[in-house]
């Protein structure tokens, strides 16, 4: 890779920086008076992180064993072993998602 191309890719992913930047800004501060300032930046959080963590959720490949029998498990049981083999290799990954899914669960406990 020659230098200038080096710069252009540089260049090129900073512009993409300052352009979700820009978006996220102009998205915050469209929701400000509906939902205020902490309200819209919230929103616009989610909408900018969102859909890459989604991404990567779907992308990131599964390691099944493949000795291992196929078993019917409860749904707390799969993510306990989900999160603790997620836990080795990106801790602060698994406490945000041990952190989401504690959200989740208490709010549809409520309804």
């Amino acid at each position: 890779m020659s230098a200038r191309s080096t710069v252009a890719s540089v260049l090129g992913v900073a512009l993409i920086l300052v352009g979700i930047s820009f978006l996220g800004f102009g998205l915050a501060t469209a929701l400000t008076p509906i939902l205020g300032i902490a309200g819209g930046a919230a929103v616009t959080g989610l909408v900018l992180v969102l859909p890459p963590l989604l991404w990567a959720l779907i992308k990131a490949p599964a390691r099944a064993a493949a000795d291992a029998p196929r078993t019917t498990v409860g749904y707390e049981t799969l993510l306990i072993s989900e999160l603790s083999r997620l836990a080795n290799k990106k801790p602060l990954f698994a406490v945000l998602i041990a952190v989401m899914t504690g959200a989740a669960s208490s709010i549809l406990r409520k309804t």
